[in-house]
């Protein structure tokens, strides 16, 4: 059995027939379609630690900002030789956008070589100092071949001159008690 598709907006009693959809009218200007990059099967990254030969170093041509000055100064003669030595010329206003765009760059290459200069200074100091276990071993022979027998010097001078410091107090009696032991000792009575 077919259902058939009735007019919602008469009460829903007069059947329709089937309408085609509306279509949208085509664009003046057919998209472009672009092809997919072919898939390329995923690879590991493989790291090469900094500053060795095994580093892959990427050749970038330098960037000369002298000749680069050099060409504007020689393109502003020309306008200006075309235009008849008037500076109001339109592309003479071009040229001055191109001059700031250069000095841009050229700050921005500076900003460049001086953060690199940063970097470099703190990969120095990085590399410089020794590592935990260094520092730990090297601290441990310190104690152990400057410290510990200074500690030792110490504590022998300090009980060198305690004992010293203390003997008159109580020598007199020890040396009259051993004196008094030898005697009883000897059999010798004093009196």
């Amino acid at each position: 059995m077919r259902l058939l598709e009735f007019n919602l907006d008469a009460g829903g009693a007069n059947p329709q027939a089937k309408t085609p959809p509306k279509t949208r009218p085509k664009p003046a200007v057919r998209p472009v379609k672009l092809a997919k990059p072919p898939v390329t099967p995923h690879r590991p990254a493989q790291l090469y630690p900094l500053n060795t030969p095994e580093t892959a170093a990427r050749a970038r041509k330098p960037i000369d900002l002298e000749q680069l000055q050099q060409r504007i100064e020689e393109l502003e003669r020309r306008i200006l030789a075309r235009s008849g030595a008037t500076p109001e010329h339109p592309v003479s206003h071009d040229l001055e956008v191109l001059k700031k765009r250069v000095l841009r760059l050229q700050q921005s290459v500076h900003a460049e070589l001086w953060a690199a200069r940063q970097r470099e200074h703190t990969m120095l100091e990085m590399l410089s100092k020794p590592s935990f276990k260094t520092q730990v071993t090297q601290r441990l022979t310190k104690f152990w071949r400057e410290q510990l027998p200074a500690v030792g010097h110490w504590l022998m001078r300090s009980s060198q001159g305690w004992w010293k410091d203390c003997q008159p107090e109580w020598w007199a009696a020890f040396a009259k008690a051993w004196q008094e032991s030898l005697d009883k000792a000897r059999g010798v009575q004093r009196h």
